[in-house]
């Protein structure tokens, strides 16, 4: 009946106009990285908590190594947190990945990183290359890498873990083996395999190449994790640096990046009081 089709019509206008529709601004998921913020509390374990406070659903962190894995799970369960990425357990070189001679102590530290990614649930491990060491170059050095990252394929899958390689500037760390993101390119299209991946921080990409809209559309392909800061002090990307953090936003919403970002800055004062760029950039946790 004409009626009953108008009121119809006119009660899903309505629902149109009033639903509240998803946007571009609501891709971006922000994970907080508990080895930069909520230093306020010396103990990792009170940092998920204050994640949790502050309105995160997801954290990262660095190396947990001298926690328990259970009391770790027990404590992002208990705040209903996720654990996004853990770094393996870097030893005191920042990593065997590219170390001659070390090949034993990598797969020693990707088995207990494993470990730990499998009892918090966790996806994403950055595997570290190491620091430079005497009288080996960059090339031995990334046929080294290649090596060692072939025969943790087998590991990562079997624990449906992806893991990521971080070209890291020479600036923060200076030594390092994966320190430009061409070589890093280079080792994640030569394995070619899933659960192999490149882990692009924007606070290194800026610093080693620039040109980020350029640079963003040619790595993100490869990507498996994104990380974030201002440079070149670190702090939030609402701070004084090099970086338009709302226009990287939009980069990535248009090349539909759907994965977790994570915050590994340094807060300038308080974390708490710095996460105001978060709802001023359109975005919420």
């Amino acid at each position: 009946d004409y009626w009953a089709v108008l009121i119809t019509c006119f009660t899903l206008q309505k629902h149109i106009q009033t639903s509240k529709l998803p946007t571009e601004l609501e891709i971006m998921k922000f994970c907080a990285n508990l080895s930069f913020m909520f230093t306020e509390h010396e103990d990792l374990l009170e940092r998920y908590g204050a994640a949790k406070s502050a309105g995160f659903k997801a954290v990262e962190c660095a190396f947990p190594y001298h926690i328990d894995k259970e009391v770790l799970t027990e404590t992002k369960n208990k705040f209903g947190l996720e654990q996004v990425l853990l770094n393996a357990e870097p030893g005191d070189c920042l990593g065997f990945g590219a170390r001659k001679g070390e090949e034993e102590q990598f797969m020693s530290s990707l088995k207990k990183s494993l470990e730990y990614c499998s009892a918090m649930g966790t996806k994403r491990l950055h595997i570290m290359a190491g620091k430079k060491m005497e009288g080996v170059g960059q090339e031995e050095a990334t046929q080294i890498f290649l090596a060692n990252l072939r025969r943790a394929i087998t590991h990562l899958e079997q624990a449906g873990v992806v893991g990521l390689i971080e070209p890291i500037n020479p600036w923060s760390v200076p030594g390092y083996n994966l320190d430009t993101f061409q070589e890093g390119l280079y080792i994640v299209k030569t394995l070619n395999h899933p659960n192999i991946r490149l882990q692009l921080d924007m606070f290194h990409l800026q610093q080693v190449e620039g040109n980020l809209t350029r640079n963003i559309e040619k790595y993100l392909p490869y990507v498996g994790h994104i990380q974030i800061a201002q440079v070149p002090a670190r702090g939030e990307p609402n701070s004084a640096g090099e970086i338009d953090y709302k226009y990287i936003f939009t980069c990535l919403e248009k090349l539909q990046y759907d994965g977790w970002v994570g915050l590994e800055y340094k807060p300038v004062d308080k974390t708490e009081e710095g996460l105001g760029w978060i709802k001023e950039m359109g975005y919420s946790l």
